[in-house]
């Protein structure tokens, strides 16, 4: 074997690696998708989970926010 041969097989490898990352390539993207979608609807959840552990704390003990110093954010 000379070095054509050891080229044109590192080609190959080459050219099979993108060729597989290029077939795989949307469902790379739609998952990054979904991690931004989840990502943002969290942040979207977020006012509500502190309005509902609010509310919790207001009914349970008569007094809103005691144990976080009357700060509003969650803990």
């Amino acid at each position: 074997m000379d070095a054509q041969w050891i080229v044109g097989f590192a080609g190959g490898y080459v050219a099979a690696a993108v060729t597989v990352f290029l077939l795989y390539l949307p469902f790379l993207v739609l998952f990054g998708v979904l991690l931004l979608a989840a990502g943002l609807l969290e942040l979207l959840a977020l006012p509500f989970q502190v309005l509902f552990r609010r509310l919790r704390r207001l009914r349970g003990r008569g007094k809103p926010g005691s144990s976080s110093g009357g700060s509003w954010l969650p803990g």
